[in-house]
């Protein structure tokens, strides 16, 4: 069985401006199934995942389900 590639994704959260908001965002993105990493700063998140466990649209819900607001979605190639 061939191995999915991973995608990234860069999601900007204006809503995200303190140490406690990143925390809420960490603890909503961890242990989802796909999420290969996080990295969030003030401003957004830098997102790795793998597009057979979960997919960009699902990772955005997530993300406003946990209080926060997507301004934008940018998809990269992972290269």
């Amino acid at each position: 069985m061939e191995m999915a590639e991973f995608k990234e994704i860069e999601l900007t959260i204006d809503d995200i401006d303190t140490e406690e908001a990143e925390e809420v965002l960490q603890d909503a993105l961890e242990g989802l199934n796909g999420i290969h990493s996080a990295r969030i700063a003030l401003g957004g998140v830098h997102i790795v995942y793998n597009p057979l466990g979960i997919t960009a649209d699902e990772i955005v819900e997530v993300v406003r389900r946990a209080g926060f607001t997507v301004d934008t979605l940018q998809e990269t190639d992972g290269s």
